[in-house]
C-alpha cells in the first residue's frame, strides 16, 4: 500500500513502518465525510417539508428537491474543505517508527 506521509522518523523505501494520525484530525475528517452531507441532507428535506404548504407545492417533492440540492451542497463544501485541509500536517499520517 502506498500512503503519502511525513517521514519524521527518517524511513527509506521498502521500510517496515508504524504511521500514526492524530486523533483529533481524523474524528473531524470523518465527520466532515459522513455526518455533514447526512445532516443537510435531512435539514433541507425537514425545511421541504415545512415550506411546501407557503408555496402550495407537494411536500414530498420540495422535500426531495431541498434535501438533495443540501446533499450536493455538503459534498461541494466537502470538496473545498478536503483541499485545504490535505495541505495542514495536522491531517496527514506521520511515519513514527521503523520495524525493519
Amino acid at each position: 500500500m502506498e500512503v503519502k506521509a511525513i517521514n519524521s522518523a527518517g524511513a527509506s523505501v521498502g521500510d517496515r513502518i508504524v504511521l500514526s494520525f492524530e486523533t483529533a484530525s481524523l474524528l473531524k475528517a470523518t465527520f466532515l465525510i459522513y455526518v455533514f452531507p447526512i445532516i443537510l441532507l435531512i435539514a433541507g428535506a425537514a425545511l421541504g417539508q415545512a415550506l411546501a404548504p407557503f408555496i402550495k407545492i407537494s411536500p414530498s417533492a420540495l422535500s426531495v428537491l431541498l434535501g438533495f440540492s443540501f446533499f450536493f451542497t455538503a459534498l461541494f463544501i466537502i470538496k473545498t474543505r478536503a483541499n485545504r485541509m490535505a495541505k495542514k500536517n495536522a491531517y496527514q499520517p506521520k511515519i513514527t517508527k521503523i520495524l525493519t
